[in-house]
């Protein structure tokens, strides 16, 4: 059987369940460059294939699986199953080992080499007995097997006689270099990401063939791993796949009361009729109505409107997202310094626009048909929420351009087209024709060539083709908390997308539209060569590429 965890490009990469549940596995990789991310993978992939496993918890930022599969939390919040003060762990573990069951063992509140110590003699006990596979998995490896003071010996015995009694090991550390080198030797498996600090460098070079493989640790991405041993047939750089449940971070703690969410906020309205002149006195309002002030004005930023801006809710803490940039910083594989600083560093709520359009489309007979779509506000681009965000192309390319201008652009194919093609492709006038062209030519969307016949041809030159509103379909499926805290206005008007929308489809109008907040950590880097900023999602934790700031 294979876990399908993660993938090599487009493909999918299975790792043998067999050798991870029966034998030892180290995942190895710095602070924010995805280890607790991929060992929640690795856990989520047990639940579904009804494997078990026995997780040691040290931060509190597990229990978050219980979202989604019948968890077993052994810990010291009074939503635990079992408190692990009181609880019968020689009985719970042995129901465990004999059905199946996956347990995650909190000890982030109490002594926790105490409690693992007395878990881990438990589970050898029992497995001696029962030989049945099941896999332990240690967290933070350096707290328990350290390699500066007295380790749990039983951790080592496991690492050693475990396997023949179908008990696997899976320990996990930031820090390779602090972990027993006699339980590091023993595992015959490897999941190693990002490093850059020399003596864990070091630690595992033995992993590798060559000091250029383990040069290549430094420049890893969050979530990339090499996956190497009896997990894969060869060794193989890999990246994480996506979670199903939330990562938490650190226990929640109670805190009183929560705020009211809000699953779908008013929808701004845009028709575009103008807007009449407020009258003197307004009117009384009924007792009981609100008033509903939801308009945006055409050729104006998009206001923001206090009573409905909403939020996607940050799972980030700051400490955290600071890591997580700290570990992006480039440093000196030699010497143990960073050859960039971080020079400022802010959470941003950063404004997204929803928008729904109507438009008429059909080749014989023509219909109304809808797309929905999410932009970033300050650019343009198209936003992707079903994974945290990602920022996919858009009409940035258009921002500015009049809907002639648009029209032309979307016409225009690589082989390019004569003036007189344009004026029929787009029913143009041939002075408004004569006139985007020239505009386009002076912002160099457009160049002009002679074909093999002789004719004059446009051909565009933008980046990326322009999306057509039939692909467009997208609604957002997170629930949305009131927005707290300062934002940024956009810098995308209104005016703007109707004449790009219109431009690409002269039928289309905007019939709703209203602005969403996510939350983005903002990093601005700096070097002896010059500077850089860094976007880090509030609520993945992974960099966002394509962001840049207005």
């Amino acid at each position: 059987m294979d876990l399908g965890v993660g993938k090599v490009g487009d493909r999918d990469l299975g790792i043998s369940a067999q050798e991870l549940v029966t034998g030892r596995t180290c995942v190895i990789a710095q602070s924010g460059a995805g280890k607790s991310w991929g060992i929640a993978v690795l856990c989520e992939h047990l639940c579904k294939s009804y494997i078990g496993f026995c997780l040691i918890d040290t931060e509190g930022e597990y229990f978050s699986l219980k979202d989604r599969f019948p968890i077993i939390w052994i810990g010291s919040d009074e939503d635990c199953d079992f408190d692990i003060e009181t609880v019968d762990l020689y009985t719970v573990m042995r129901d465990a080992i004999l059905s199946s069951r996956h347990i995650i063992f909190d000890v982030s509140e109490v002594d926790m080499r105490v409690k693992a110590t007395a878990l881990v003699n438990i589970l050898y006990e029992l497995e001696s007995e029962l030989r049945k596979p099941y896999l332990l998995i240690v967290e933070e490896a350096d707290k328990f097997i350290p390699q500066s003071r007295d380790s749990i010996k039983m951790i080592e015995e496991i690492s050693r006689r475990g396997r023949k009694r179908g008990l696997g090991l899976l320990v996990a550390t930031q820090r390779p270099s602090l972990v027993q080198k006699n339980v590091l030797s023993q595992c015959n498996n490897q999941i190693i990401g990002k490093l850059t600090i020399d003596n864990d460098l070091k630690a595992v070079a033995h992993f590798f063939d060559s000091r250029r493989e383990v040069e290549e640790l430094i420049t890893l991405n969050p979530g990339e791993f090499y996956v190497m041993g009896g997990l894969v047939s060869e060794k193989t750089l890999m990246m994480f796949g996506g979670r199903e449940t939330k990562h938490r971070g650190v226990t929640p703690q109670i805190t009183p009361g929560r705020p009211k969410e809000i699953e779908e906020p008013i929808p701004i309205q845009t028709e575009a009729a103008p807007i009449p002149e407020p009258p003197k006195s307004p009117p009384p309002e009924e007792e009981g109505e609100e008033e509903e002030s939801s308009r945006v004005i055409p050729g104006s930023p998009i206001e923001e409107q206090p009573e409905l801006n909403t939020a996607i809710p940050t799972l980030l803490q700051r400490d955290e997202a600071l890591r997580i940039v700290q570990g992006l910083c480039k440093r000196s594989f030699w010497r143990r310094r960073y050859l960039e600083r971080i020079t400022h560093f802010e959470r941003v709520s950063w404004p997204l626009l929803v928008l729904e359009v109507k438009y008429l489309a059909g080749m014989l007979k023509k219909s109304t048909r809808k797309s929905s779509f999410i932009l970033e506000a300050f650019h343009g681009n198209r936003a992707d929420l079903s994974d945290g965000l990602m920022i996919r192309p858009g009409f940035s390319e258009l921002i500015g351009l009049d809907e002639a201008a648009v029209a032309i652009l979307s016409a225009l194919s690589p082989a390019g087209l004569t003036v007189l093609e344009i004026e029929a492709e787009t029913s143009l006038r041939p002075i408004e024709v004569k006139k985007a062209i020239k505009l386009l030519q002076k912002q160099h969307r457009i160049t002009m060539m002679k074909s093999e016949e002789g004719a004059v041809v446009y051909i565009p030159l933008l980046d990326h083709p322009i999306p057509k509103l039939s692909n467009l379909h997208y609604t957002i499926k997170q629930k949305l908390h009131p927005l707290s805290g300062e934002t940024r206005n956009p810098m995308v008007t209104e005016d703007e997308l109707r004449k790009i929308l219109k431009g690409i489809e002269r039928t289309s109008e905007i019939t709703k539209i209203r602005m969403i907040y996510y939350p983005v950590y903002e990093a601005r880097i700096a070097s002896e060569s010059g500077g850089r900023q860094l976007f880090i999602d509030g609520v993945t934790g992974r960099e966002i590429i394509g962001l840049s700031a207005p």
